[in-house]
């Protein structure tokens, strides 16, 4: 998933799973925050969450999520578990592909050692 994706994303959950006034939602990412910021302004001017009354302090503003805003969510989601089914098929696939070397140089090397050994065996007459 692309960085900007996950940015997305983490911001879309961010205010989803959190009650906190908009001018304190900064805080809630710390150091990244100017990294965070102008995603934010770009998500805000897509119509994904809108500012509407923190319940516990009238007056002041949090973020809240649209009905697009979830959707969004569900669809980053979806596209998250996609990319980490297709890597781990691609882990499965390589990971038998070694496996099944492994067993056939083995088989390879069994056949040698017997093959080997047979021409030293003595011929009992």
């Amino acid at each position: 998933m692309e960085k900007l994706k996950e940015m997305e994303l983490e911001i879309l959950i961010t205010i989803r799973n959190n009650e906190i006034a908009s001018n304190q939602f900064y805080k809630l990412f710390d150091d990244r925050w100017p990294y965070y910021q102008e995603c934010i302004r770009i998500l805000s001017d897509t119509g994904l969450f809108i500012q509407a009354d923190l319940h516990a302090m009238p007056g002041l503003k949090k973020y809240e999520l649209t009905k697009q805003g979830n959707n969004r969510i569900s669809q980053l989601l979806s596209e998250r578990t996609h990319a980490v089914q297709v890597k781990l098929a691609h882990l499965r696939r390589s990971k038998n592909l070694e496996s099944s070397q492994r067993e056939h140089s083995l088989l390879n090397l069994f056949a040698f050692f017997a093959n080997f050994s047979n021409r030293f065996k003595r011929q009992v007459h």
